[in-house]
């Protein structure tokens, strides 16, 4: 932690530099300085000179070429944490240009691998926050959804109250948004578990948003278009769990109805209304 904290104070002062002006030059010499680093460090520090270049600028006024997208992607197979990290916060500093997210489509596969195969905390927190921030977008749903799988395997073995289950819980419910995307949604596999995170101990923040994903869940389900299908689902998945007639969803719900967090209650009112 200490190299993480001495290097980024070294490199803010180098970025003070870069506050006269927004031309893209000095974004290019950077990148030059990058492909030739070889050291640990130095990649480190410069990554974390581009991601403050971008805070100094109007993010949406940056757009990367798509050859810098890749040499930030193909980085996140770098051993060091530090340097994975950077990767993934000057990914998200990115994402406010509509352009860059284009070109980052390609690298979603890469970002969900490396966010949730991480061992760290904190580069799991920059991955799967900057997979958070694209999935504002549906047009990443398609490739962000291959990564549901993970995304439940990580929240089901998470704290409860952790970053990460915040973060994997906003995903989710991103998701949840797209209609075109509900069934293979609620045909992924889960485990039984899951349900414990709609306990009241939980942080409210996370039961609201899980309520919220389940409540669009349950819409998609009533649905014009998917009451003319009939859909099958898998013994072990989401819509088995959460919406099969011996379900143990209701019982989960019913003393969340009188929550603390007047959100937590009023969801869980509104999702039992229509359950029953």
């Amino acid at each position: 932690m200490l190299f993480v904290f001495s290097h980024v104070l070294e490199c803010a002062g180098k970025v003070k530099k870069l506050k006269k002006t927004q031309n893209p030059e000095p974004l290019r010499r950077l990148f030059e300085q990058l492909e030739e680093k070889n050291s640990t460090y130095g990649r480190a520090a410069l990554l974390c000179e581009i991601r403050q270049y971008l805070e100094l600028c109007e993010h949406t006024e940056v757009t990367f070429m798509p050859v810098q997208i890749g040499i930030i992607a193909a980085m996140l197979e770098d051993e060091d944490v530090v340097v994975t990290t950077n990767c993934f916060q000057v990914l998200n500093s990115l994402t406010g240009n509509f352009s860059n997210q284009k070109e980052m489509q390609k690298c979603i596969p890469r970002i969900i691998y490396f966010s949730t195969q991480s061992g760290c905390l904190e580069q799991q927190i920059a991955g799967l926050g900057l997979i958070s921030t694209l999935a504002l977008c549906s047009g990443n749903h398609p490739e962000i959804l291959k990564g549901i799988p993970e995304y439940l395997r990580i929240l089901q073995t998470a704290r409860y109250s952790g970053r990460v289950s915040m973060i994997i819980t906003r995903i989710l419910f991103s998701l949840s948004t797209n209609r075109g995307l509900a069934y293979v949604l609620l045909n992924s596999k889960v485990e039984p578990a899951f349900l414990h995170l709609f306990n009241p101990f939980v942080n409210k923040d996370i039961i609201y948003q899980l309520l919220a994903f389940v409540g669009n869940l349950n819409e998609s389900l009533k649905s014009e278009n998917s009451s003319c299908v009939q859909w099958e689902y898998n013994e072990e998945s989401l819509y088995v769990l959460l919406f099969s007639s011996d379900s143990p969803l209701l019982n989960k719900l019913l003393p969340l109805m009188n929550h603390n967090d007047t959100r937590v209650k009023s969801a869980a009112v509104s999702i039992v209304s229509k359950l029953v």
